[in-house]
């Protein structure tokens, strides 16, 4: 009966902060912390195996006894940073309302790990003002098991964004537990926190790490600019009869302004404020962020696999080696080539 199951997280209380740490990163300490009834007695449990395309993932059903007393009530084991970011979100009363909820949970050591990538403290995610926004996003609605879980994208509580089912993933993350029943949630742990697109804090980083020698900058930004620069080269010497080094001179303040622009272009993406709209082209396929910018432009996915960051690096080293062949040439020549 409804009166007798989980009153869940209606009355959630969280332990006293710990001491403040000098640390930033953030850590949770995952422990077996017994769902806890309403009369504080642990929940009785049992433990099954569910296989799905080749992949078994662990479940378990949470049941409790039918007397009724208030006490602390976890979402689950290893899942207290959660819990707390629940509360502290003003979500509470949504999750204790009785519907039927579907959560993919993040797990205490995905939370840790999160903060430790981002270089946040469990404060600074708890406080952050779109922590409502991502964890919505781990809510579905209605009761999916992981036997309904299908290949697509799944709506969410967010709204704006969908989850993506791929096999026992969810956005790539992984389901190290499945199918716990808490109330009138089913609760599937998973080992990655989940960001909508936009909405993680991004890693600042200075212009010496971008641009450092053994980074992806360097070469990207020197292999468009060798790209342009060839083209207009070979066009101009075609036009003109003027070889490189003399464009290069009778044009070197356009030739410098095309320096700054593309570079700019290039490396802005890398100072925005957002996680995961990244300018190295080599992650922009994995980031949910370019994947919501590349929706109905024409950059679709099967231009991106024809149009990859390997085709452009090629064709950046191509023209580098173009450039330095044209302008050895013409010196030994004494003229334009073309």
């Amino acid at each position: 009966p409804a009166e007798h199951g989980f009153d869940l997280l209606r009355t959630f209380s969280l332990p006293p902060p710990p001491a403040p740490r000098p640390t930033m990163a953030c850590s949770t300490t995952a422990r077996a912390t017994p769902v806890v009834a309403r009369h504080g007695a642990p929940a009785a449990r049992r433990s099954t195996q569910n296989t799905r395309r080749g992949v078994t993932v662990p479940t378990r059903a949470v049941t409790a006894p039918s007397s009724a007393s208030p006490e602390v009530v976890m979402l689950g084991e290893d899942l207290q940073m959660l819990s707390a970011a629940v509360a502290a979100a003003g979500l509470t009363e949504a999750l204790a309302g009785g519907a039927s909820l579907t959560v993919f949970a993040p797990s205490d050591a995905a939370f840790t790990r999160m903060c430790d990538d981002l270089q946040l403290s469990k404060e600074a995610v708890l406080g952050l003002d779109n922590l409502a926004d991502i964890l919505t996003y781990h809510v579905v609605d209605g009761t999916v098991t992981s036997a309904d879980l299908r290949d697509g994208e799944v709506p969410t509580l967010n709204t704006r964004f969908a989850l993506d089912i791929k096999g026992a993933t969810v956005n790539g993350a992984g389901i190290t537990r499945a199918d716990v029943t808490v109330g009138s949630l089913t609760v599937h742990t998973i080992d990655t926190v989940l960001f909508p697109p936009w909405a993680a804090p991004a890693k600042v980083l200075t212009p010496q790490q971008v641009l450092a020698f053994e980074g992806w900058a360097p070469e990207v930004i020197n292999g468009r600019l060798a790209m342009l620069g060839f083209l207009t080269c070979v066009v101009q010497e075609v036009a003109t009869g003027h070889s490189f080094t003399q464009q290069f001179g009778e044009n070197f303040g356009i030739f410098a302004a095309q320096v700054q622009l593309w570079a700019f272009a290039s490396l802005a993406p890398s100072f925005s404020s957002n996680e995961g709209y990244t300018a190295n082209p080599f992650t922009m396929e994995a980031s949910r962020t370019w994947q919501e910018v590349f929706k109905g432009g024409p950059w679709g996915p099967e231009a991106r696999k024809i149009f990859t960051p390997e085709v452009e690096q090629l064709n950046g080293r191509a023209s580098m080696v173009g450039i330095a062949s044209l302008i050895v040439v013409e010196t030994m020549m004494g003229h334009a080539l073309f």
